[in-house]
């Protein structure tokens, strides 16, 4: 359990009600000199107002208690005997005020102490009159303004590491924030990106169903290693989604079928055919076919038609003739 500076002052100036209050109340029992007693009532009830000012919100009564006591001791102790008691309020003070109010606590108790001797015969002759139990005393009252210095260092220093540590967690959190957004823009670009990518696919190869079981597959524009790729997972999935039967591609709109390109088409061919999809090619012009009797390649593999609407006759009457097969078989 962590206790703070001010329910540590509220801890020390109850605990010392209540403790001089017991001590006075013993004192009546024991039947203590009257001075005694009163003293001791006073403290108490100096530490019980403080405590009950402090709970209010007053910071103040701190000061107010340390300095009661410190006068109420310097007005009661003895000017011919040291006592101990006399550090007994610097002790407090240094608990729960500051190095100022240490100092000056101590300041004005041996002030009060030498009025109290000049006063009393107009002559310094009290035993803290003496210039070495002054200087001691003195020297006392520097060490507990130093430690509690220490200690008001050491608070202001803990106090500047937590706040430093609280800015650093912020500023850890908040690159942390900033960091997860980045990450989900990042994923709702990837996103975007993908969905754009298969928009692009989708329009470099378009496919239109043309009739039960039959797809067109007009190819636009040049075909190069990467979208030959692309035509082939694309018209794979479609096949197998659609249950297609035929494939009919129409290259009227591709410029120029080489080497690279009738290869490509005839990988394509060979990948359908393997799901069990016959495949077309229409649309090549007599320039292609020139250019492709003079390079060298024949497309014996690839099922050639002049127009989609020649593939598309010529499937129509093999599957009626199919039909009527059939039927008279089963006749």
């Amino acid at each position: 359990m962590k206790i703070d500076q001010r329910q540590l002052a509220f801890i020390l100036l109850g605990g010392m009600a209540g403790y001089t209050l017991v001590r006075g109340l013993l004192n009546i029992v024991f039947g203590d000199p009257p001075l005694i007693i009163v003293l001791t009532l006073i403290v108490s009830a100096i530490f019980g107002v403080a405590t009950w000012l402090y709970w209010r919100g007053w910071e103040g009564a701190r000061m107010f208690a340390a300095t009661g006591v410190a006068l109420v001791v310097a007005f009661a102790l003895p000017l011919q005997q040291q006592s101990i008691v006399l550090f007994t309020p610097l002790a407090f003070a240094v608990a729960i005020t500051n190095t100022q109010w240490v100092a000056g606590i101590g300041l004005a108790m041996i002030v009060v102490l030498l009025g109290r001797d000049l006063l009393a015969d107009g002559m310094l002759n009290s035993v803290y009159a003496d210039i070495g139990v002054l200087a001691s005393y003195l020297v006392q009252v520097a060490a507990f303004a130093a430690a509690r210095f220490s200690l008001d260092t050491a608070r202001i220093e803990a106090e500047r590491n937590a706040a430093q540590a609280q800015a650093a967690k912020a500023e850890i959190e908040e690159r942390a924030v900033a960091i997860e957004r980045q990450r989900q823009e990042l994923a709702e670009q990837n996103q975007r990106q993908q969905e754009l990518l298969e928009l692009v696919s989708q329009l470099e190869t378009p496919a239109v169903r043309i009739a039960d079981g039959v797809l067109l597959a007009p190819l636009v524009g040049g075909i190069d290693s990467r979208r030959a790729s692309k035509i082939t997972s694309r018209l794979l999935e479609l096949v197998h989604e659609r249950r297609v039967n035929l494939v009919i591609l129409d290259v009227a709109g591709v410029p120029v079928i080489d080497t690279a390109v009738a290869n490509a088409l005839t990988q394509t061919v060979r990948a359908l055919r393997l799901l069990g999809c016959r495949v077309t090619l229409t649309g090549i012009s007599a320039q292609v076919a020139l250019t492709l009797t003079h390079i060298g390649i024949e497309l014996r593999e690839l099922d050639v038609a002049s127009s989609p609407q020649e593939a598309l006759q010529r499937w129509m009457s093999e599957q009626s003739t199919v039909v009527r097969n059939q039927r008279s078989n089963l006749n």
